[in-house]
């Protein structure tokens, strides 16, 4: 027995030596790895440490250390990552530094906002189209449109002509046939026009005449008389559904019953909305229903959206105050009780029944009992003070309404009377139970303005619970209401403190000997003097943020030009002449589509997108001399809009320059914004790597100015090779193209 024990404690005390010499080995290994830099081996190194000697403080603050740096080392180079474009190399160093660092919630955050960016990249790369891809297509769908022979402008010159030989002339110049409508009624006319085209000239002469024409094929139009009964007979009907993004569909549908019911159009548009799926459909003309789709385009914009910091604080406090003397009830009991004794076990008296023959034996004063008033003396003081202290976050969009409810929800009976049966009497109750929310009440509607204020329509109610009150013989709960309703106007950020909703209750009370309570001073001393005070008070502090803004574009602005009343359409009727050959498009003013210049082709819209910029290198001279430094050469960009983040890849003749120092520039900064400014020098390979990424901005920066400076010595002859390259992303992750000039310059000795 004593053999086995030594040698379980021989086997135990070599473990132990083992394993102490392990953990030796691998910290010596994490402090090697940490003098070179190896974060990520230092933190395996000392795990291995710390797993096999736990107990050994150094051993885990040096686990903790390394984990913190590998942490910051992850984060930087992932900062790099995202500013080049690298959505998966800056998620998954993202995803190491939160390994290492879990307590750091912004480093979480950014790793789940590298994941959403990849959804949706990949959601932007798969062969579905869009919505917006979508429209645009079924825009440019194929439609009767004029291909005249000849796109040269022409003169009209008619003095007192028949309008039909006007009309006639001028499809034979273009190489069009023009036919005309059985009611058609000719008339003399005088026109004078020059340098038109040919879709210009018959526009005007066939509005000023009270006509219309459409198009049959690309070489016929027919001249048709401008009137209801004809415009129901020949305009092509459209059933086209408009999906609602972010407005509701009622709302919008209302709106355009509002804008598009004139009554002089022939055939009034239909306008259905589809609450369920939130879509419109519309059956009208092709030109009422572009002017619907251009009305909805301005009122299906994404609501701006707040975020409201709600402190409140409710202060109750009781103050009770007894004092005097309390007879118990001050009263005397008599009792008469000549056979039993009627004093109970608390030495009260209770009457007891007697036989009337004990009466007739004779009464005295032994059979009577009297109770006198015990007298209490009271000096009680009381002072509690209860506080609620509630600090929520509320966010919602602009026009929902926002509940704050703090308290209790108290059942209400509401009891109705129904008769038994057919002509019986309404007797027959049924109750039914509503529950009101008793406390602090809070409801908020804001509305954020085109300026970036805040409207708040506020109601702050603080009620309480009151005494049961009996209504028909049944007890109802009865409330006690504060209230306060309001319209705020507030800045992004700017606080305001509503206080005042103060309610106190001061309750006295004084029973006593009747006579004494009237004097002054023995009614404190020979009285029951009871004071009692409530108070509550309500202070609330409301401070919005601005989250989202309403995202306003200048197309939401324009004003939408849809023609005269009789001839509606955008810009007056659409050119319905097909162009020639595709060309780079412009949008027109106000949504209107222009009509082609002479000889030339129709600009149609095109949708905006991010205008880059030119990166610049600027070298103090073409010429670096050895010994002479050091050169201070300006990173700048011009022409730039709308750019969040910018990465920049600097390459040099390593065996010519060498890199003294790296200067931030101003340009990113521009506005107050923070910027996340980062840099990487390999003086080996001849590389400068350097990101800026500005935080939290919704609009991105424009213009001119110096992103960085690049301070250089001259450390051997040859060319400096010196160029630029880079990448730059608006505010929503959308690259933004950028243009690059080479920058000759040598190092002479």
């Amino acid at each position: 027995m004593y053999r086995r024990v030594l040698s379980r404690l021989s086997l135990l005390i070599v473990a132990v030596l083992i394993a102490g010499c392990a953990a030796g080995r691998a910290f010596s290994r994490g402090e090697s790895a940490t003098r070179a830099g190896d974060w990520d081996a230092a933190v395996e190194h000392y795990r291995a440490a710390v797993q096999a000697n736990p107990n050994r403080a150094d051993y885990q603050i040096a686990l903790e250390r390394a984990m913190l740096n590998a942490s910051n080392r992850h984060l930087d180079q992932a900062r790099v990552f995202e500013a080049r474009g690298q959505i998966e190399d800056a998620l998954r160093e993202y995803r190491r530094a939160s390994e290492y660092n879990p307590t750091n919630r912004q480093v979480a955050g950014k790793a789940l906002e590298m994941e959403r960016r990849l959804r949706d990249l990949a959601e932007t790369a798969r062969p579905s189209l869009t919505l917006q891809q979508l429209q645009q297509a079924a825009r440019q769908t194929p439609a009767p449109l004029l291909n005249p022979a000849s796109r040269e402008p022409i003169d009209v010159v008619f003095n007192n002509a028949a309008l039909r030989d006007i009309l006639a002339s001028m499809g034979t110049s273009a190489g069009i046939n023009v036919t005309f409508e059985r009611d058609y009624q000719d008339r003399s006319y005088s026109v004078q026009l020059r340098g038109v085209t040919f879709e210009q000239a018959i526009t005007q002469i066939v509005s000023a005449n009270q006509l219309f024409y459409k198009v049959i094929n690309e070489r016929t139009i027919m001249v048709i008389p401008d009137n209801a009964q004809k415009r129901a007979l020949y305009e092509e009907q459209v059933i086209r559904t408009f999906f609602i993004s972010h407005a509701d569909a009622t709302e919008v549908a209302q709106i355009l019953n509002g804008v598009i019911r004139i009554p002089a159009l022939a055939v009034a548009p239909q306008i259905v909305a589809n609450k369920t799926n939130n879509t419109i459909t519309v059956r009208a003309s092709a030109n009422i229903v572009q002017i619907i789709e251009r009305v909805i385009e301005q009122n299906d914009n994404p609501k701006a959206e707040i975020v409201i910091d709600v402190q409140i604080l409710e202060v109750n406090r009781r103050r009770t105050k007894e004092f005097g003397i309390d007879l118990s009830e001050f009263a005397i009991t008599a009792a008469f009780s000549p056979e039993t004794d009627p004093r109970g076990d608390d030495a009260s008296l209770t009457t007891q029944p007697f036989n009337l023959n004990t009466v007739t034996r004779g009464i005295s004063t032994a059979d009577f009992y009297l109770s006198v008033p015990a007298a209490v003396v009271r000096f009680l003081e009381t002072d509690s003070e209860t506080r609620l202290i509630a600090k929520p976050q509320l966010r919602g969009a602009e026009g929902q309404q926002i509940n704050l409810n703090l308290g209790d929800q108290i059942p209400v009976p509401a009891t109705v009377f129904t008769p038994i049966a057919q002509g019986g009497a309404n007797f027959n109750p049924l109750t039914s139970f509503n529950y009101r929310d008793v406390g602090v009440n809070v409801q908020m509607t804001p509305r954020v303005t085109v300026e970036g204020d805040i409207i708040l329509d506020l109601m702050v109610e603080n009620s309480t619970l009151g005494a049961s009150i009996t209504i028909a013989g049944q007890e109802l709960p009865s409330f006690g209401s504060r209230r306060v309703q309001t319209r705020l106007r507030l800045r992004d950020g700017e606080s305001n403190l509503l206080a005042g909703l103060l309610r106190e209750e001061d309750r006295r009370s004084l029973s006593g000997i009747p006579g004494l309570l009237r004097l002054p001073v023995l009614r404190s001393l020979f009285a029951a003097n009871e004071n009692r005070v409530e108070q509550t008070d309500i202070v609330m502090l409301l401070t919005p943020r601005i989250v989202r803004t309403q995202e306003l574009t200048a197309n939401d602005v324009s004003p939408i030009f849809i023609g005269s009343q009789q001839s509606l359409g955008l810009g007056g009727p659409p050119p319905l002449i097909a162009a020639p050959a595709p060309t780079e498009p412009a949008a027109a003013p106000g949504g209107a589509t222009p009509l082609a210049p002479a000889g030339g082709t129709p600009p149609v819209a095109v949708q905006g997108g991010a205008v880059g910029g030119q990166l610049m290198l600027s070298p103090p001279g073409p010429e670096f001399r050895v010994g002479a430094g050091p050169y201070t050469v300006p990173v700048s960009i011009s022409g730039a809009s709308q750019i969040s983040s910018v990465t920049l890849t600097i390459t040099f003749n390593p065996a010519a320059l060498r890199v003294r120092a790296i200067q931030e520039g101003s340009f990113m900064r521009t506005g107050g914004i923070g910027v996340a400014f980062t840099q990487q020098v390999d003086a080996a390979a001849g590389r400068i790597d350097i990101a800026a990424v500005r935080s939290d901005d919704p609009a991105g920066v424009a213009g001119t100015g110096l992103l960085a400076a690049v301070v250089f010595d001259a450390v051997g002859g040859g060319t400096a090779n010196l160029a630029v390259t880079g990448a730059a992303t608006a505010p929503r992750g959308t690259p933004v193209p950028l243009q690059f000039a080479p920058v000759p310059a040598v190092v002479v000795k």
